[in-house]
């Protein structure tokens, strides 16, 4: 089972992917291939609205996106993990969610049908202590597993975690990502 980690955090180091490696590793005990994208560390220009993925299905910049189509499609298991930056998800997150037109475009224009079964799941922290803080990345998140066709999962979100480290001294979240890594590893697989 191929887990693909969507590191969506400018921030190298920082809480959303300290958070993203702990549920990495529970995925990993449970028996889960892992894969990394860091988004901040790839060549991945924004969508351009050029229209052309509507004729094949098939992206015409050439950038490191190819790889990721390709990661994308083989994924059991996608997990993307990103702060909240102004509700949304980061801006080369959204870099990547939006050239993921492409995987939309194969599937419900084009009729190209991915027989695969594949999942998705969210992480994410935040600054503040909002009861709305998490609402706009995890519509994000919902229409984004939904646009390449993986069923949702659901969401991991802490609050009130804002300084380079902040997740650590949390009382239970490392502890809860590694948790929900090996059990939606175990719930998947069966």
């Amino acid at each position: 089972m191929l887990v693909l980690g969507i590191l969506g955090s400018p921030r190298k180091g920082g809480n959303s992917e300290l958070l993203l490696s702990a549920f990495l590793q529970g995925a990993k005990e449970a028996g889960g291939e892992i894969k990394i994208i860091r988004v901040a560390e790839k060549n991945i220009f924004p969508c351009i609205e050029c229209g052309k993925c509507e004729e094949k299905g098939l992206c015409p910049i050439p950038d490191d996106m190819q790889e990721a189509y390709t990661l994308l499609k083989k994924a059991d298991l996608i997990v993307l993990a990103t702060p909240v930056f102004f509700c949304g998800v980061t801006a080369q997150l959204k870099a990547f969610i939006d050239r993921c037109q492409t995987l939309w475009i194969q599937r419900y224009v084009l009729n190209i049908k991915d027989e695969k079964q594949h999942f998705g799941f969210l992480l994410t922290v935040g600054a503040s202590k909002n009861k709305n803080l998490f609402v706009g990345v995890e519509l994000t998140a919902k229409c984004f597993f939904t646009s390449i066709g993986a069923e949702y999962k659901g969401m991991l979100g802490f609050k009130k975690i804002e300084t380079k480290g902040d997740i650590k001294h949390h009382p239970t979240a490392l502890k809860k990502a590694l948790l929900k890594g090996r059990k939606l590893i175990k719930e998947i697989t069966c």
